[in-house]
């Protein structure tokens, strides 16, 4: 299977058609996650690496994306993997292994992606961290970090990021739709001894707290443009994904009364159930 849709804002009904396969296909791994169907998520993942699915050629340009955000859920997928599961099923994971890998180098080599500067690098970032994690190749790993710290680095003073604030009536949105990758790379970087919440003076945080402070008060985001705000339906919900893990590291005192009534957060581009695999408990 090939994924080369045409582009969101291009021809949207077009591009919905063309993704349903691969979405179809992450909804029943990602619920199969989400219910400890190992063997289950295992056969399909298997089933894919045989067929070396989504590595077919791409005439346009929204395909490599899509294949990044899938190469991503299928590694943080088997990050949730228990050990003993692991262990027990190494020569199916010798079979998708160095598929993933497969997908991390052709996202990692997309030029498609590389001249763009912008959110799609930073999730191209944490592709090549997650399946570099999965895979044990240091040098995907490196090559993701490269990424995300590009992305840290284009955080200003008050958590801007100005390529972003050109998206119009959709900054706040891509805002928070580039922070999404930034936190799950630095949870993951941790593995690795790096700590990425530290670098350009703790500069995920300020996109943090630019992005809470919009979701309390969506009027406080003129600050940061005059332009009138228009969020999708999913930007203040399972996009807030990564409140999860980022309440786990900081234990941000205004995050609980914000995540408590949004979970479960479901993103199909981090493994499903975000909540069961990065949640913290939260305060009564």
């Amino acid at each position: 299977m090939s994924i080369d849709p045409p582009g969101f804002y291009d021809d949207p009904a077009g591009y919905a058609q063309a993704v349903k396969p691969m979405r179809g296909f992450v909804d029943r791994l990602n619920k199969a996650a989400d219910s400890n169907q190992w063997s289950c998520a295992l056969d399909l993942l298997e089933g894919w690496a045989r067929a070396d699915a989504l590595m077919g050629p791409i005439a346009g340009y929204q395909g490599y994306y899509e294949r990044s955000w899938a190469g991503t859920d299928f590694a943080l997928v088997l990050l949730r993997l228990p050990k003993d599961v692991s262990s027990a099923n190494e020569q199916r994971l010798r079979i998708i292994t160095p598929w993933l890998a497969r997908i991390a180098v052709a996202t990692r080599d997309a030029d498609a992606i590389n001249h763009l500067h912008n959110n799609l690098v930073y999730w191209a970032g944490l592709n090549l961290v997650a399946i570099g994690t999965v895979a044990r190749q240091q040098e995907l790993v490196e090559a993701g970090l490269a990424r995300a710290r590009e992305g840290i680095r284009d955080i200003g003073p008050r958590g801007e990021l100005e390529r972003e604030i050109k998206r119009g009536d959709r900054a706040l949105h891509y805002h928070t739709f580039a922070l999404i990758p930034l936190v799950f790379a630095a949870e993951l970087a941790q593995r690795h001894g790096v700590d990425l919440y530290q670098e350009n003076h703790g500069a995920i945080g300020r996109l943090a707290n630019l992005v809470i402070q919009a979701v309390q008060d969506p009027s406080s985001f003129a600050r940061i443009t005059p332009v009138e705000q228009k969020p999708f339906p999913w930007t203040f919900q399972d996009e807030l994904s990564w409140m999860e893990p980022y309440y786990a590291h900081t234990r941000d005192k205004r995050l609980p009364t914000l995540i408590a009534p949004r979970r479960p957060f479901n993103e199909w581009r981090l493994g499903g159930n975000v909540t069961a695999a990065w949640g913290a408990v939260l305060p009564r």
